[in-house]
């Protein structure tokens, strides 16, 4: 996914010394991953941050801790943490920032114990070939510092391979933003900077609640270009994922909220080509609430497609459209992002994403048919057919269409004569 970012060095400076490099676990804390991964820990090694035996005596017995010493060192270490963000100069917001990511990590390693995720993380789009790597560890800019004389840092929210999103606070009115920047190794690219504008003018034509807002592009004092955007304070669906299937209502409240952003999208032409669930955000664990992100790869739409632009690949295998993969034409337009919701709803319902392959010779054999939608309730099957229709001629492109066959689908008190409603022309098909 492509989220952008701008670093200096991690750490603030302290009177009278250099700004140092955040310790291991100072990095985990400050350094949440993004939000299509889990943060991978494990216990062993909080254990050896807080038990660690006193180095002034290597030659101690070592003592098995009780219950109640484990107690006592997570209280010390959560002392130092604060102790250390005063230092950095950040205030007790900040500081509480930092203990409140630490929290929503231990959650996700509770969670992956609870319930491993069967799937490695998905391929990236390409990037440059031979551009160096953003650093994988640190920050490019340090937290507590101001970004365009406005905003103060608070934390890390996102890395991409070609940026970062930072949660920013406005130093006047005390409101909290989300801050995308282009990490300075690509600052000067091209072509990457020319996505990072084409997403800014995109986002600016789009107006709707289940979408995120853009409140400008703008440039620092260095010429490095920044979106300021919408802050969600919500996990991405693939988190929600993690923890098991979504039932029927909450289903239905997904599909209904997506397909009404998906629509404002399509409305002012744009296709979102990357529609997953790392890039579906539920504020308040809430699906009818729910927020499309990451327009990185969005492309304006010509004649009823978007134009090819050199991108080897748009998107995530396992949500990516037949025609994203170059079959029937290779065109990509409106249908294309509603067979991702499509496969996006079959992801909810079963709890994890369908296997739709890993290589592009696997990903197109499992296109060439509607894939095991067994899962999704009976209620919402033959609207999720209807999207995973493999010709994207045979798919809808009006999802306000589609959701009013839903409706009457409901009112009929089942499926029954969907394909008709829908299609008149295609009974039966």
């Amino acid at each position: 996914m492509s989220q952008a970012a701008v670093l200096t060095n991690p750490g603030a400076a302290v009177a009278n010394e250099e700004p140092q490099q955040p310790d291991e676990m100072t990095s985990l804390l400050l350094s949440p991953e993004a939000p299509d991964e889990l943060t991978r820990f494990a216990p062993a090694e909080l254990t050896e941050v807080m038990v660690a035996p006193d180095i002034a005596a290597p030659n101690a017995t070592p003592v098995v801790p009780t219950r109640e010493v484990v107690e006592s060192q997570v209280a010390g270490f959560i002392a130092g943490v604060r102790a250390q963000a005063h230092r950095a100069g950040l205030d007790e917001v900040a500081s509480l920032d930092l203990l409140s990511g630490a929290r929503a990590a231990l959650d996700r390693h509770i969670q992956a114990a609870q319930r491993p995720w069967e799937d490695g993380p998905e391929p990236a789009a390409s990037a440059t070939p031979g551009a160096p790597k953003a650093d994988p560890t640190g920050w490019s800019v340090a937290p507590g510092s101001t970004m365009l004389n406005t905003f103060i840092v608070r934390t890390l929210l996102a890395r991409g391979g070609m940026g970062e999103i930072y949660r920013v606070r406005h130093r006047d009115l005390k409101t909290d933003q989300a801050i995308k920047v282009i990490i300075p190794e690509y600052r000067d690219d091209a072509k990457i900077v020319g996505l990072f504008h084409e997403e800014g003018r995109l986002l600016q034509r789009i107006r709707h609640d289940a979408v995120v807002s853009c409140a400008g592009l703008y440039r620092d004092g260095d010429g490095r270009s920044m979106l300021v955007l919408e802050y969600i304070d919500g996990q991405s669906l693939s988190y929600f994922l993690r923890r098991g299937p979504l039932g029927l209502t909450a289903l239905e409240a997904l599909l209904r909220r997506l397909a009404a952003g998906l629509t404002a999208v399509h409305a002012v032409g744009i296709v979102h080509r990357d529609v997953s669930p790392d890039n579906i955000l539920l504020p308040g664990d809430n699906p009818a609430a729910a927020k499309l992100i990451d327009f990185g790869v969005a492309r304006e739409m010509r004649n009823g497609v978007t134009p090819r632009d050199g991108l080897d690949f748009a998107g995530k295998f396992s949500f990516a459209s037949p025609e994203q993969l170059g079959m029937h034409g290779g065109a990509i337009g409106v249908a294309s992002d509603i067979y991702s919701l499509g496969l996006v709803i079959v992801a909810a319902a079963r709890g994890e994403k369908l296997a739709m392959g890993q290589t592009v010779e696997e990903a197109m054999a499992a296109r060439r048919q509607v894939p095991d939608i067994s899962a999704v309730p009976d209620r919402l099957r033959g609207v999720v057919a209807t999207m995973l229709q493999p010709d994207p001629k045979r798919r809808p492109t009006d999802l306000a269409a589609l959701l009013r066959a839903l409706d009457a689908s409901a009112a009929a008190g089942g499926r029954g004569g969907f394909w008709g409603r829908l299609w008149p022309s295609r009974k039966g098909a």
